[in-house]
């Protein structure tokens, strides 16, 4: 088994753009005469703002009719216009990006989906938690453990003892370590332990899932590739589910690593009408696209002057709006 030192995932960019070269940018305003006529040009996909109404921000055009044109404003969710008497924007260029529009869920589901709004979400979770990720009730019962299951991490699982465990052959001592870190949480239920724990109870069992969690954590692989194999070993162990194919890596490397829970993250998803391909099985897409709509959630976050500081707070910030 190849291990490589120092694995993590690179960071994310800033999300604050540079002021775009004008050639880049190019703003259609259509005025009341053309109106009608200019919107008859619009088609799905495209990218528009409503003059009259800035703090909706930008929208995507979702469906086109004869009459009206249906738009899904960041800042307001889903809205049907007249053509006759709406005037609209196109963006193009830098100024057409956003990152929720360009994973937003199809236009078919956004009907039934009770979008809230990045405003929302941070009024929701500050009603609960006025003191935002500093709110001692949060610190005690959700941040200490994970972050005490970290560091027990780094000194039973980390890079150079989990490859000395196993080349030594003592597999055993690798899911030891593994069900120790973990029951300092409270991340998996009840029925979730029982299951991980009584897997790991036979060698060849141990043995492939201590050589698994070995190279997802440290391997030389991609992280794409490296997250489809441990999927596989924890099908040959009846474990692949989404708690167990994120559990480690969340606990190992909280400030990168996602950890999912089926119900919570779908419901989180919908609210914010954010596309993540979601199957019960663990697969790479899904997984991806949570990891985008979490590099969201701490841009948003944090350009509103609450940048979490990892993963944990950001888990603390869905569980409170999921």
């Amino acid at each position: 088994m190849a291990i490589k030192k120092g694995h993590s995932r690179p960071s994310r960019p800033t999300n604050q753009c540079p002021e775009p070269p004008r050639p880049s940018v190019r703003i259609r305003r259509f005025f009341p005469e053309t109106a009608e006529r200019s919107m008859n040009n619009l088609t799905p996909g495209d990218r528009v703002f409503h003059p009259k109404q800035q703090g909706w921000g930008l929208g995507k055009v979702l469906t086109v009719t004869s009459d009206s044109i249906d738009v899904f404003f960041v800042g307001s969710g889903a809205k049907r216009l007249a053509k006759s008497y709406v005037q609209l924007e196109v963006a193009e260029g830098v100024m057409a990006k956003h990152r929720l529009l360009d994973n937003l869920i199809d236009a078919t589901q956004i009907a039934g989906a009770d979008y809230v709004t990045p405003a929302m979400a941070i009024e929701r979770f500050l009603a609960a938690h006025p003191d935002g990720f500093a709110t001692p009730k949060l610190a005690k019962e959700m941040r200490e453990a994970v972050m005490r299951a970290h560091q027990f991490a780094i000194q039973l699982l980390g890079e150079t003892e989990i490859a000395g465990l196993i080349a030594e052959g003592r597999y055993q001592d690798v899911c030891d370590r593994a069900r120790h870190v973990e029951s300092l949480t409270t991340l998996l239920t009840k029925s979730e332990k029982t299951a991980l724990y009584a897997a790991l109870d036979q060698p060849l069992q141990q043995k492939t899932f201590a050589r698994a969690l070995a190279d997802l954590l440290y391997g030389d692989e991609s992280e794409e590739n490296r997250f489809k194999e441990f999927t596989r070993s924890l099908h040959l162990l009846y474990l692949n589910r989404w708690p167990y194919a994120t559990l480690f890596g969340f606990i190992r490397f909280p400030e990168q690593n996602a950890f999912i829970k089926p119900t919570l993250i779908q419901n989180v998803a919908k609210a914010f009408c954010w596309r993540i391909n979601y199957k019960a099985e663990p697969n790479w897409r899904t997984y991806a696209a949570v990891l985008r709509l979490s590099s969201h959630l701490r841009a948003t976050l944090g350009e509103a002057g609450m940048a979490p500081r990892d993963m944990v707070d950001l888990h603390v910030f869905m569980t409170s709006l999921g």
